[in-house]
C-alpha cells in the first residue's frame, strides 16, 4: 500500500517488493535449494522463479495476457518447494502466495488468479478450462533453462563431474537438444511461447554445429 495515499502502489512498483519477499523466502526456508547444490550447485529456485517471471512478461505482452497476474504468478510459482519439494508444492506455495497478497492489499480479483495459477501450475493444463495466464506461466516454466542456459547448464554439469572434457561436454548438449526437440512443442499452449522455443532450439543447434566443427568431429562448415 502507498502510505501516503492509502492505495495500492503502481505495480512497478510493488514488483521489487515480491521478488524481495520470493528471495528471502526461499533462502531462509531452504538455503541449499531443495537439494538442487547437491547435484547443480549453481542452480538456485529463486533465479529460476525470478527468469521465468521475465519470460511470463515478454509472453505475456505477445499474447494480450493479464501482465500483472502472468508476471506474479510466475514469480511465486515455485516459492513452495521451499517448504515442500513434492508435488503438493502448488498447493503449499498458493498458500504462501495468497498471505503476501492479502497483506500488502493486493487486488482481491487478481490475487485469487495468481494463487490458483500457483496452485495447478504443476499439474496438466487443459486447453478447454484453463485461463490465458495459467497457459503463459505454464509455458515459461517449460521455457526456462532453454537455450542459451542449456548450454551452459549442460558444460557446467559436465565440469563438476569425473574426468570432464569437451568431447563429454558437446555430448550432454546434444543430448539435451534432442530431448528438448521433442518433448517440449507439444508441451507448450500459447503461439509465442513455441516461436520462442524454436528460436532457442535453433540457438543450440547452431551452437553444436559450430562446436563439432571446432572440435574436428565434422568438417561441415558452420
Amino acid at each position: 500500500m502507498d502510505e501516503n495515499s492509502g492505495t495500492r502502489m503502481p505495480f512497478e512498483k510493488e514488483y521489487p517488493q515480491m521478488i524481495e519477499f520470493v528471495k528471502n523466502f526461499i533462502e531462509s526456508h531452504d538455503p541449499i535449494g531443495t537439494g538442487l547444490v547437491i547435484r547443480f550447485p549453481f542452480r538456485r529456485r529463486f533465479e529460476h522463479c525470478l527468469r521465468c517471471s521475465k519470460w511470463a512478461r515478454r509472453i505475456a505482452v505477445a499474447e494480450g495476457a493479464d501482465i500483472e497476474i502472468c508476471v506474479i504468478g510466475a514469480l511465486f510459482h515455485d516459492i513452495g518447494k521451499s517448504v515442500d519439494n513434492t508435488q503438493n508444492h502448488g498447493a503449499v506455495g498458493a498458500e504462501i502466495c495468497e498471505e503476501y497478497l492479502k497483506s500488502i492489499g493486493f487486488d482481491i480479483y487478481k490475487t485469487m488468479k495468481i494463487v490458483e495459477i500457483v496452485r495447478n501450475h504443476s499439474s496438466h493444463i487443459r486447453e478447454s478450462d484453463t485461463s490465458l495466464e495459467s497457459k503463459v506461466v505454464s509455458d515459461s516454466d517449460l521455457l526456462d533453462e532453454t537455450g542459451a542456459v542449456t548450454v551452459l547448464w549442460d558444460a557446467m554439469a559436465c565440469a563438476g563431474e569425473d574426468a570432464p572434457s569437451y568431447e563429454k561436454a558437446c555430448d550432454r548438449i546434444a543430448s539435451a537438444y534432442a530431448r528438448l526437440k521433442v518433448d517440449l512443442p507439444d508441451k507448450l499452449h500459447t503461439a509465442t511461447a513455441r516461436q520462442i522455443l524454436k528460436g532457442r532450439l535453433d540457438f543450440i543447434s547452431d551452437f553444436l554445429r559450430n562446436l563439432e566443427y571446432e572440435l574436428g568431429h565434422s568438417e561441415n562448415v558452420p
